[in-house]
């Protein structure tokens, strides 16, 4: 870099870049916002964060395709789904998909895009296998369940969901660090209320005070207190903006099983079974979603809503 590039000003922030840091802004205190050149020092840190949601978003893995054909033809839409009918109802069941329909009129062959997002859980049991020409009953066996499947963020195309989910994996990230701000904040009113109602009950009984109680509790309040004003959580916001892998994170699975979701543990051909692959997201609180982009007719989950609808009309009739 020569002496010329160190006198150019500084790049601008784009209006994209302004709105990501009014939101890490805003999760952590919108005082800081008050702060003079706020924008500034805190552009490094979410353009780290904000590009690693994106490339979080670009790696979440399809777009399968999902309807009542691919049931039978795919291993991963069987392994996903108890059966064909199944598909229709988490379709016809997903609020979120239904408010999308309700705002955009139906169109021709019109494809939706969507992030899947279920739980994946290993059942342990015993069963019946099949081993070559031979029926073996009472065999211990795993069972691979995928439930609570959720539509997220449909979307006419596949760029428009991949925008979104970085924008949603982004919220999600700072959601952590207002939970931590918030857990201080408590622990501050908690100390301060306890402090003032030990002073009062010393002062009703009388005594001597204790004061090297009293002084611990009143350096923990200033500590907490410092630590809460907006110039101090902006290096802390950038820290933690600085780190997003430990927070977020895609881990890729996969199973061999069979067309009853046992886990098949052998590799022998007497044993057919399909070798199905996903990912799983890992969120700050460590839990694990099973996570894909998906693709499905817009017609067909119209088709979908409405035979819900018309069951339900029975059910009450």
């Amino acid at each position: 870099m020569g002496l010329f590039d160190w006198l150019k000003p500084a790049p601008a922030i784009d209006a994209h870049m302004r709105e990501h840091i009014e939101r890490a802004a805003n999760s952590a205190d919108p005082r800081i916002r008050l702060l003079p050149g706020y924008e500034k020092k805190l552009a490094a840190g979410v353009e780290v964060a904000f590009d690693y949601c994106e490339r979080i978003a670009l790696g979440v893995p399809g777009p399968f395709f999902i309807t009542r054909a691919t049931f039978a033809s795919n291993p991963l839409m069987h392994a996903l789904f108890g059966s064909a009918d199944d598909i229709a109802v988490m379709l016809a069941s997903s609020l979120t998909l239904r408010d999308y329909l309700a705002a955009h009129p139906a169109v021709p062959d019109q494809p939706i895009f969507a992030l899947l997002g279920m739980r994946r859980s290993l059942n342990a049991g015993f069963g019946t296998r099949l081993a070559g020409d031979i029926i073996q009953r009472d065999e211990p066996q795993t069972t691979l369940i995928f439930s609570d499947h959720t539509l997220a963020e449909p979307t006419p195309n596949l760029d428009s969901l991949h925008q979104r989910l970085a924008v949603t994996f982004y919220e999600g990230l700072l959601k952590g660090l207002t939970e931590q701000v918030e857990t201080q904040r408590q622990e501050l009113f908690d100390l301060r209320e306890h402090l003032a109602l030990d002073k009062a009950m010393h002062r009703s009984v009388g005594g001597s005070e204790p004061e090297e109680r009293f002084a611990r509790m009143q350096a923990r309040i200033a500590e907490l207190g410092d630590g809460l004003m907006p110039a101090a959580l902006i290096p802390r916001l950038n820290e933690y903006l600085m780190s997003p892998a430990s927070r977020l994170r895609l881990e890729p699975s996969h199973y061999r099983i069979d067309r009853f979701g046992v886990v098949v543990e052998t590799t022998d051909r007497e044993t057919p079974a399909d070798t199905i692959r996903f990912a799983e997201l890992v969120t700050r609180d460590q839990r694990h979603w099973v996570v894909m982009c998906v693709r499905f007719e817009h017609g067909e989950a119209q088709a979908a809503l409405a035979e819900m609808s018309e069951r339900r009309r029975y059910m009450v009739i």
